[in-house]
């Protein structure tokens, strides 16, 4: 099996190349770049002929910072997984990050084996939530109710939608979901698409955090 390819993206260049040496000690993954700043990353990003599995991406950078750059990747590389790892522990920050399109965010000071941990995650599962993540999320969203603007219409879910979204906020992959559900994984893949236009998300991460938003379910 071939090395996982990963993209580190951090204007710290010493720090990069430290965190790049922990990686790189498991066989299973290979830096194939160290780049500076977000320009780089959307300047190489159309000549390679094979993307990278993972990017890890720094938010507070020169030139092109992380969130300028997870726009663009949402945009134009949506199948693009990225995981933001950064000192920046701004809760607004944190928010963001995931509505562009993170599959996890990890603060530089964590352990290297929640690194290799959350990079797993991500490749195998599709997304990481640290319990840093997990607390910010449900102290900014869970009890802020849109049902408070009569303009937004209440959305009356199903019990095989909510069985459903409450799988999304484990760790089983969409295949699992449909085995435990006895249902087609075609048939998942149609409750998922359903799901994100009745809520207005884009992603996995849409519908954990509207079910955080609306205190569905006790995630973790």
């Amino acid at each position: 099996m071939m090395a996982y390819q990963i993209i580190l993206v951090d204007d710290h260049i010493i720090l990069a190349k430290a965190i790049q040496s922990i990686i790189e000690k498991d066989d299973a993954f290979h830096v194939t770049h160290v780049l500076k700043n977000g320009r780089e990353l959307i300047d190489l990003l159309p000549g390679l002929d094979v993307k990278p599995d993972l990017i890890l991406l720094d938010i507070n950078m020169p030139v092109m910072n992380g969130m300028e750059v997870a726009k663009v990747l949402q945009q134009q590389y949506p199948e693009l997984k990225f995981l933001t790892l950064t000192m920046n522990d701004e809760e607004m920050s944190i928010i963001k990050m995931f509505n562009l399109g993170a599959k996890g965010y990890l603060l530089k000071d964590a352990d290297p084996e929640e690194l290799m941990f959350a990079m797993t995650s991500i490749l195998n599962k599709g997304f990481y939530y640290s319990d840093f993540v997990a607390s910010v999320l449900m102290k900014n969203i869970s009890g802020k109710s849109e049902s408070s603007d009569p303009k937004v219409q209440t959305i009356v879910l199903k019990d095989r939608e909510l069985e459903f979204l409450k799988h999304c906020c484990s760790e089983m992959t969409y295949k699992e979901i449909a085995d435990v559900m006895f249902l087609s994984p075609k048939t998942i893949d149609g409750y998922r698409e359903h799901l994100f236009q009745k809520l207005n998300v884009k992603s996995r991460v849409g519908l954990v955090l509207y079910s955080f938003r609306k205190n569905l379910f006790k995630i973790g």
